[in-house]
């Protein structure tokens, strides 16, 4: 639930998370620093279910944007998918498809990756069902889904889950077992939120510019401040998300 700490290998140019976690390149690292509570969460996840993936198996990021977890599944048969309307910049998709309707046929994914998606879908039990049916038997969906975060990629931002039903919408969709899990602290939320206030404030012309630069400043010292409280959290009911791994049975 820690954030990511990262030693640099200046001999390889790439970057190493915490001990005993395989290196990871640059712009992987910048990708994650960019947003660290929350993307540092979902990056721990996804180095799990890489790591849970065996060599060779086929692997589906469904919604994958730009593939910034690509290099994580080059041992497996990686297939990025995305919709013709992804508002990612520089979208790197091997096969362009809406997530409630992928061609191919049932069964054919060992593995379905699917990260931050499911607030941006109208019926998301539709497209649990499809990643489902894409699953071949005793496959494995690892999912993650927002419960704290502003509104974003509008007009594309339906919903925010809870641990409830994020459970209730995968077992109505087939998958058993499901286990759902809280990505992160309070502490970290609140700091993760904080952090992003400085932007989503806005700028206007109405000669406040310089208090809301002062803001931004002092919103980032404290979320350094508050981040640094996570141990303290033992209940995890407010986190940033939630991250679920569930079977096709």
């Amino acid at each position: 639930m820690a954030t990511i700490a990262r030693v640099t290998d200046t001999a390889s140019g790439r970057v190493e998370t915490a001990p005993g976690r395989a290196g990871v390149s640059e712009p992987l690292r910048r990708f994650v620093a960019e947003f660290p509570h929350e993307r540092g969460s979902i990056f721990d996840f996804v180095l799990r279910a890489a790591r849970e993936t065996p060599v060779g198996a086929r692997v589906a990021d469904v919604g994958a944007g730009d593939a910034p977890y690509r290099e994580l599944f080059a041992h497996a048969d990686y297939t990025a998918i995305d919709w013709e309307q992804s508002l990612h910049e520089g979208v790197d998709v091997d096969l362009t498809a809406s997530a409630d309707a992928i061609p191919v046929g049932d069964g054919a994914f060992d593995v379905v990756l699917c990260t931050q998606v499911l607030e941006h879908v109208p019926e998301p039990g539709r497209v649990l069902r499809e990643l489902h049916r894409i699953l071949k038997p005793g496959g494995c969906l690892y999912i993650t889904v927002p419960l704290a975060w502003e509104l974003h990629e509008l007009p594309h931002d339906y919903y925010r889950y809870t641990s409830a039903g994020l459970d209730h919408l995968l077992t109505a969709a087939g998958f058993d077992p499901v286990v759902v899990e809280p990505r992160n602290d309070c502490f970290t939320t609140i700091a993760q939120l904080m952090l992003n206030i400085r932007s989503a404030m806005g700028r206007a012309e109405d000669g406040l510019g310089e208090r809301r630069e002062a803001a931004a400043g002092l919103l980032t010292e404290l979320a350094e401040q508050v981040a640094e409280l996570g141990p303290l959290d033992a209940r995890c009911v407010f986190p940033l998300g939630y991250a679920a791994t569930a079977r096709r049975p």
